[in-house]
């Protein structure tokens, strides 16, 4: 009998050395499975962060470009108005100017013959016409390097 109790006891001592060498792989096995699983979850979710920070700074900057082109618009038709209301008053004090000068030039003259007056007339109507038309292109001209 003792040798069938030696069997069983050997058996019984390998079972539970079975038993324990099971338990640890479990637990082994449990441990680097959970590392994996987290190194996976954190990679995942900086991945998920990254793609959602991008996507805000790539919506904020086409926000901040549209209202940028808004307001570079904006100044620019007011510098183009202000432009074209500095010409037009510029074109028409030199136009006052010039009228007021040929005035004096007229009234500081004095002509014995007739002819000769209608004579410069005709000259300083024809020098102001070719001032009106010299000031109104650089008008035009200023108006359209302005846009």
């Amino acid at each position: 009998m003792g040798t069938v109790k030696n069997k069983k006891l050997f058996v019984v001592a390998v079972l539970i050395m079975a038993l324990l060498f099971t338990a640890e792989w479990k637990t082994a096995y449990a441990s680097s499975n959970i590392q994996a699983l987290l190194t996976s979850w954190f990679e995942e979710e900086k991945q998920e962060s990254i793609l959602s920070l991008e996507k805000e700074i790539t919506k904020e900057k086409e926000a901040q470009m549209a209202i940028l082109k808004k307001e570079i618009s904006a100044t620019l038709a007011q510098a183009n108005q202000e432009l074209a209301d500095f010409t037009a008053q510029e074109a028409e004090k030199s136009k006052e100017e010039l009228k007021e000068y040929t005035n004096l030039l007229i009234q500081s003259m004095e002509f014995d013959v007739e002819g000769q007056q209608e004579q410069f007339l005709i000259e300083v109507e024809r020098i102001m016409e070719e001032a009106y038309t010299k000031l109104e292109k650089a008008q035009a001209e200023s108006m359209e390097n302005t846009e």
